[in-house]
């Protein structure tokens, strides 16, 4: 199949792991003027639905397996300072046995959801980098989140704050090539792991912001 016509809708989510060489560091979480970052009580769950079904409906199903995940504070909203409205969110939460991989006392950043009408302005960064510092925080050492291959800004989003691809497969580097090709970021490959055993040991992503 030539690569033009290769169409990432089609194709599975990719899995992206925070290095433990970057442990117990977390990723500062900055929260741009005009918004304020909230930790979400059991009780106000219905907001963090109710951003993430601002981009793409979830089901019951979905959402309550999702939500009995969450770790004890471990839910983040953005919200609009003075009315307070909910902007963006991302929860930690326990996933060792993820779709296609397992994790052992695995972490997952889950559902990263900024809302349309406010995205580009580092809201999914800041509430990312509040998930990862709650992993961290709990002990978890396998962090990781899941990303899909054309949802571009997120993919940039993740590799800036540090994360890193997992090739647990053969099928996975010339997805990420092509990739980094469309976002303009270096293709470090050898710094990429291709197991969990090898995450320890991945480079240092630099954090400047760019390429």
């Amino acid at each position: 199949m030539r690569a033009a016509t290769i169409d990432e809708r089609q194709l599975p989510a990719m899995y992206m792991v925070w290095p433990i060489s970057r442990l117990p560091a977390a990723p500062a979480a900055v929260i741009p003027a005009g918004y304020a970052a909230e930790r979400c009580l059991d009780r106000d769950l219905s907001a963090v639905r109710a951003v993430i079904d601002s981009d793409e409906a979830i089901s019951d199903q979905a959402w309550d397996s999702f939500r009995d995940r969450i770790i004890p504070g471990g839910a983040f909203l953005v919200v609009e300072a003075g009315g307070g409205r909910p902007i963006a969110t991302a929860s930690a939460s326990h996933n060792p046995r993820a779709t296609r991989y397992y994790f052992p006392f695995g972490g997952e950043v889950g559902y990263v959801t900024v809302d349309p009408l406010h995205r580009g302005k580092g809201l999914g960064r800041a509430v990312v980098a509040l998930a990862v510092a709650r992993l961290i925080e709990a002990g978890y050492r396998h962090i990781f989140l899941g990303v899909q291959g054309w949802r571009l800004p997120a993919v940039k989003c993740y590799l800036r704050l540090g994360f890193v691809p997992l090739l647990h497969n053969d099928e996975l580097l010339p997805r990420w090539r092509r990739i980094c090709e469309q976002i303009g970021w270096p293709v470090r490959e050898a710094e990429w792991p291709r197991s969990l055993a090898s995450v320890a040991t991945a480079g240092p992503t630099r954090l400047s912001g760019r390429p």
